[in-house]
């Protein structure tokens, strides 16, 4: 090889070396950038488009969770203090009555305590008719702000029954009290339940059939509130009839029933604010009947009152005849009967007929009602022409009555051509004023039946609102409390076929549609994004 070839040579292998040389520091350079590289990969990352998208659903799922327990915190607190229950049963068995709403929020002005005598989870998750009876009660409790409810366990509190002497106290009873006056009432499961009768005798079972908390609750309210004790005695010893209804009535509006016999009592007391003597069989003699004209002029003072009912069972009674006309009424010995179809309760019969209320001062409570008055086996009651009282009919018939006279023989026919006929009294108060303004009052009814157990539990008559809107408006009590028994049923939400095919179309099929067209809209605009 030659000088010049190796000297060419030496300088190609030289080159390389200062090249490395020269690229030293750049090397640096890199080794530097390459350690701080993931630093920036890192950083890069951090503020990626799907850490922001990542954190945001965090946040968003934070704060949906957050919502959703504030609103059940917020709906749980209503729900105790405001009613968010829908009752879909057809008798509205979890509904209170538009008149206990009222009586709760505009008439109850002092305050009530319901002590249930058991755990409150153990009440109600004893039966559907113990379910009810809490739901009606804690309602109560949100209603008017005087109404407080508590459960008390009896196993837990021995000592509680101790101040209840002579009274039956049991698990499951509601006691009724007002701190105010200080009076009480016990209510047994019996009160407030109705049982199956014909289940009862045939399988020696209860079955409740219906539920009368809500009647049983506000009659106990009116009961021990009531400062101003009413006293209502009926008379017995003369084969009255059964006038347990019209007590019944009374009881549950706070008047204090109680019971007189004229043939052993010297005088009736003058506390005693009504006397009801319910159709007697036997005619008192005229000692006993003074008895009730002593009692009614009150020593000159009046402000007393006798109410009288008639029967068709009665034979005739001079004593009591009487004792009415002194008064200027009189009950007339035959039956009332109704010609016209269009009055007639039933087809079977032209003696049970619907009556019309007169527009008085006693009756303003019911005239005009949706209602109807139902009458039947009633007695004219006529207004005499002479008499020192003032007379008000109450309550009449429709036109086209007749009379079908009491106590006729065999060998009688009756004939509608020549029968009395026309528009006949079945109620009417005569009243005797005092000086200073005070009356007393003899209200005579034609029939026993208009206020008996039959015609005073119909939900289409207003025979209830009648009878109490009298006795209260005599009284100076606040308007009656006529609450109907519920009955216990399925749930209902009925619909037709239309209805039933249209929401099974929007759930079957459109819902389903809507949530999976979102569900692509919502996975597209996330891909190109």
């Amino acid at each position: 090889m030659s000088k010049k070839n190796k000297k060419a040579e030496i300088s190609e292998e030289v080159k390389p070396v200062e090249d490395t040389a020269e690229a030293a520091k750049p090397a640096e350079d890199t080794a530097d950038e390459t350690a701080s590289a993931p630093k920036k990969a890192k950083k890069l990352r951090f503020n990626a488009r799907s850490f922001k998208h990542g954190s945001l659903s965090i946040v968003l799922t934070v704060v949906f969770i957050a919502a959703v327990v504030l609103v059940n915190i917020i709906v749980g607190l209503l729900s105790e203090r405001f009613n968010t229950a829908a009752d879909l049963t057809d008798t509205g068995l979890y509904t209170l009555d538009e008149t206990t709403v009222k009586y709760l929020e505009n008439t109850l002005s002092t305050d009530i305590t319901l002590t249930v005598l058991r755990t409150e989870k153990n009440f109600e998750e004893q039966s559907s008719p113990y379910k009810q009876v809490h739901e009606i009660l804690k309602k109560m409790e949100m209603t008017g702000g005087h109404i407080e409810v508590v459960y008390l366990d009896l196993d837990q509190n021995p000592n509680y029954t101790s101040q209840f002497k002579g009274e039956t106290i049991d698990s499951n009873y509601i006691v009724v009290e007002c701190p105010k006056t200080g009076r009480h009432k016990v209510l047994s499961p019996y009160d407030y339940f109705s049982f199956n009768q014909s289940y009862l005798q045939t399988y020696g079972q209860y079955v409740v059939e219906s539920s009368k908390i809500e009647q049983e609750a506000v009659s106990a309210m009116l009961a021990v509130s009531n400062e101003d004790v009413v006293r209502v005695a009926f008379t017995e010893g003369y084969g009255e009839s059964d006038s347990s209804a019209l007590q019944t009535l009374l009881s549950k509006n706070g008047y204090d029933i109680e019971t007189i016999n004229l043939t052993i009592t010297d005088e009736i007391d003058p506390d005693i604010d009504f006397v009801i003597m319910y159709a007697p069989e036997i005619d008192p003699d005229a000692a006993q009947l003074a008895k009730l004209d002593k009692y009614l002029d009150n020593g000159g003072a009046f402000g007393k009152n006798v109410f009288y009912f008639a029967s068709i069972s009665q034979p005739e009674t001079p004593n009591i005849e009487s004792f009415l006309n002194d008064w200027g009424v009189s009950v007339g010995y035959a039956q009332v009967g109704q010609t016209d179809a269009n009055y007639l309760i039933s087809s079977m019969t032209l003696f049970a007929h619907t009556q019309q209320i007169c527009d008085t001062e006693y009756t303003g409570n019911v005239v005009g009602s949706s209602l109807y008055t139902l009458g039947a086996d009633l007695r004219p009651v006529y207004v005499l022409e002479r008499s020192s009282s003032d007379r008000e009919v109450l309550m009449t018939t429709y036109d086209n009555a007749f009379l079908y006279p009491l106590g006729m023989s065999e060998d009688e026919k009756f004939s509608f051509d020549t029968a009395e006929s026309g528009l006949y009294n079945d109620v009417v108060m005569s009243s005797r004023v005092h000086s200073d303004g005070t009356l007393s009052r003899l209200c005579v009814v034609g029939s026993d039946e208009i206020s008996g157990s039959i015609f005073m539990s119909y939900n289409n008559a207003n025979n209830p609102d009648f009878f109490i809107g009298i006795f209260n408006t005599i009284s100076g009590k606040e308007d009656g409390i006529t609450i109907k028994s519920k009955t216990f049923s399925n749930v209902t939400f009925e619909m037709n076929a239309a209805t039933a095919s249209t929401l099974a179309v929007v759930l079957c099929i459109v819902v389903p549609v809507l949530v999976i067209v979102l569900g692509i809209v919502i996975w597209v605009r996330r891909r190109h994004r």
